[in-house]
């Protein structure tokens, strides 16, 4: 089997960021200049009917040097990044911890040169993921958010920090990591449009499921985590309307050799087995690139897609939910292409990693269902 792996899997998440932020590396994250959701705009629809929660406030990492680092001439220093944040539930994969997941808009407010650029090789991000639940903060920049340190809520208030040492930071300084964001709310739509339509244009089937209430680890014999996700004709698409066939799922990226070497074959897998009497949709969860496997491919990129291979399938646009599901689980493991084999009550049956034929995915779905 063909595989296009990276290792190890940090490469995959850095791989789509413009610099690694030492002042926020190791436990304390990278502050990716990385554009993936993460862009997308954060003012509320003020046109929905519906609440949706905010946070408001600061957090200040404060950096103490080493006796080292001091004797060269470092001083101890502080930069203080200021948040707002609209809920965003959209893609609860990043932060199955989560109670709930903030999309903010994030600028460094105190310290930036004096601070921040001295401890850092990248540019701070604009927009950042923020979290909370079960007594502990989550944070992250493009791809799943990570667990910070503990939170306490009261009054409607989130406290927040963290410490990091010097072998976490990947620096000779730790970290002293405080906070407070304020919640509040406004008119607006905490899944942030991503309700699924009504009947897709594209013409994909409809099982409308009973909300999806599992964990976001994919696993053989678990069921296949649910998420929405545009199409071509940009339409949210539920993965779980796809229930009552068996599935393929493809994990892809569109620079992938043997991601193109897969599509080209689809098509006649889907057939060869209608002939045999048994339906199964291939749905391909698309990336942009290799090198940028935390992206979100725009409309242009799936026809091109599709164009290039003949599609008649689904092709979605990932929003790191392959990484997030599976990858970030998987580690060393992890490759493009990677196959969810489903049966049609969305049970995981099969996992694959690489590509060599649909012969494999052929032979597990006989199986299963005889």
């Amino acid at each position: 089997m063909t595989t296009h792996r990276l290792f190890p899997l940090a490469v995959l998440l850095l791989a789509s960021c413009t610099g690694t932020d030492k002042a926020d590396s190791g436990a304390a994250d990278t502050d990716a200049a990385e554009e993936s959701d993460a862009d997308a705009d954060t003012d509320a629809d003020t046109d929905f009917d519906g609440v949706a929660r905010t946070v408001a406030g600061t957090i200040t990492w404060n950096v103490d040097f080493n006796a080292t680092a001091e004797a060269d001439g470092a001083e101890d220093c502080a930069y203080t990044r200021t948040y707002f944040g609209v809920e965003d539930n959209s893609a609860p994969w990043l932060c199955p911890g989560c109670d709930a997941v903030f999309l903010a808009d994030a600028e460094i407010t105190e310290g930036r040169e004096a601070c921040f650029d001295v401890v850092s090789t990248s540019d701070p991000a604009d927009t950042e993921w923020l979290g909370y639940g079960g007594g502990v903060w989550y944070r992250g920049s493009g791809a799943w958010l990570s667990e910070r340190g503990p939170a306490t809520e009261a009054d409607g208030v989130i406290t927040v920090e963290q410490v990091v040492d010097e072998a976490d930071s990947g620096g000779d300084y730790a970290f002293d990591i405080r906070g407070a964001l304020t919640l509040g709310e406004q008119p607006g739509d905490p899944l942030a449009g991503w309700t699924p339509a009504e009947t897709y244009a594209c013409g994909w089937p409809k099982a409308d499921p009973a909300a999806y209430e599992g964990d976001y680890v994919a696993a053989v014999g678990a069921t296949l985590p649910d998420g929405v996700f545009h199409d071509v004709c940009e339409d949210a698409v539920r993965l779980h309307d796809f229930a009552g066939t068996y599935l393929v799922v493809e994990i892809s990226a569109m620079d992938c050799p043997p991601c193109q070497d897969a599509a080209s074959e689809e098509e006649a897998f889907i057939a060869s087995m209608a002939e045999e009497g048994i339906a199964v949709h291939v749905v391909t969860m698309l990336a942009p690139s290799l090198s940028n496997t935390a992206g979100t491919p725009t409309t242009d990129e799936l026809q091109e897609w599709i164009d290039a291979f003949d599609l008649a399938s689904p092709v979605l646009a990932d929003r790191v939910w392959g990484l997030s599901v599976y990858g970030q689980y998987a580690g060393d493991d992890y490759g493009y292409p990677t196959f969810f084999v489903v049966a049609p009550d969305l049970e995981i049956i099969d996992i694959n990693v690489g590509f060599g034929s649909y012969d494999t995915f052929a032979d597990v779905i006989r199986a299963d269902a005889e």
